[in-house]
């Protein structure tokens, strides 16, 4: 039935056609196609899957070659808990001190014995029988996560033999190449768009970075803090809701960003930028700045009788704005900007940036 000889080495175009994948969205095409053809299949899926800052598992990118398209999100939804092959790199992302094989196996006809649930639910109606794949941990800058390429034959087909696993795993290293690579270029997109906010916003800022499906796939302590999460009580964040809910509501495809203020439970200011990865994937950078810091700068310049547009001058200065940067956000010349930034010092008494925020914030 299956024409592939298993007895020797896969062949060099079948190796050039996996490391020409460039891109996440290539998978499909570069990896699966080949190897559902290769390995006698009938579908196959690759699977990003991340451990998010709140302690949770989340899937990232994905992709399927076969006739039954609508198995992965049910498999994404709710039955990859109960998937035996899987359960391993599962448990990883829980505890990465735990070992992990590269190759995963299994063949499903006693669990459909043995748990009438997943093998009614999912199995039966989507005919998955025997599974091979291969799995990835990393752990790259940004985060902690597996990728995985799986491939299936119904229930009714034979197993993967011995010969056709140990063929597919000689492609361990191109495989494990590929998308060791993919997932390092989407960590130095992400890693950019924040080290670009930090340069901007200065040193006192909090970020959160949202995937397509809102899901947060990365923060640091200050964001979370600003926005309420990571406590118990995560879920009932009225800020992340408001974020999510403006996120929702506006054309998110679009670059740009959008800055807002809220003073409940306290003072925030939070800014939205859309970005795209290197593949072209959807992404919101979630900036926060100040909290306290700009309450106390907001008093400040009220006390040194400041005006409104020199307390706008003051604000973008705490947020570690250039001259340049100010003026334009406001929509003034610079030599205008540099004018107001003369007075601000004059009233504060000061002679630069630095001294200024540490007056305005009382520091000495």
């Amino acid at each position: 039935m299956w024409k592939q000889s298993f007895t020797s080495a896969p062949s060099a175009s079948l190796y050039e056609k996996i490391l020409s994948c460039e891109e996440l969205d290539g998978v499909g095409g570069h990896i699966l196609e080949p190897l559902v053809d290769a390995l006698g299949a009938t579908s196959a899926v690759f699977i990003q899957m991340f451990a998010s800052p709140l302690g949770d598992r989340h899937f990232g990118a994905h992709s399927y070659v076969g006739h039954k398209p609508g198995s992965v999100g049910v498999y994404l939804d709710e039955f990859h808990r109960l998937d035996p092959v899987m359960r391993p790199a599962m448990d990883w992302l829980e505890d990465p001190r735990r070992p992990l094989p590269n190759m995963l196996t299994g063949s499903f006809k006693r669990i459909l014995e043995q748990n009438s649930y997943y093998g009614s639910s999912f199995l039966q109606p989507f005919d998955v029988g025997h599974v091979v794949a291969f799995v990835l941990p990393m752990n790259t800058a940004f985060e902690t996560q597996l990728a995985c390429v799986g491939f299936h034959r119904r229930l009714d087909d034979p197993a993967f033999s011995a010969e056709q696993i140990g063929w597919f795993e000689r492609l361990g290293p191109a495989l494990r190449s590929v998308l060791y690579v993919l997932a390092a270029k989407e960590a130095i997109t992400l890693s950019e768009t924040i080290a670009m906010a930090a340069k901007e916003a200065g040193n006192d800022f909090g970020f959160l970075i949202f995937d397509e499906d809102l899901v947060i796939r990365n923060a640091n302590a200050r964001g979370m803090e600003d926005l309420g999460v990571g406590g118990p009580d995560v879920r009932g964040s009225s800020l992340l809701g408001e974020i999510k809910q403006r996120l929702l509501g506006c054309d998110r495809s679009k670059g740009g960003s959008v800055t807002f203020r809220t003073d409940a439970p306290k003072p925030v200011e939070v800014e939205i930028r859309n970005f795209r990865s290197t593949d072209g994937r959807l992404f919101h950078l979630v900036v926060t700045n100040g909290s306290g810091k700009l309450h106390a700068i907001d008093d400040a310049c009220r006390k040194f009788g400041l005006t409104e547009r020199e307390a706008e001058v003051v604000s973008r200065i705490a947020a570690g704005k250039c001259n340049a940067s100010l003026s334009r956000e406001l929509g003034i010349s610079l030599r205008t900007g540099e004018n107001h930034l003369r007075s601000i010092y004059r009233k504060v008494g000061v002679g630069s940036r630095t001294q200024l925020l540490s007056r305005l914030l009382q520091i000495h």
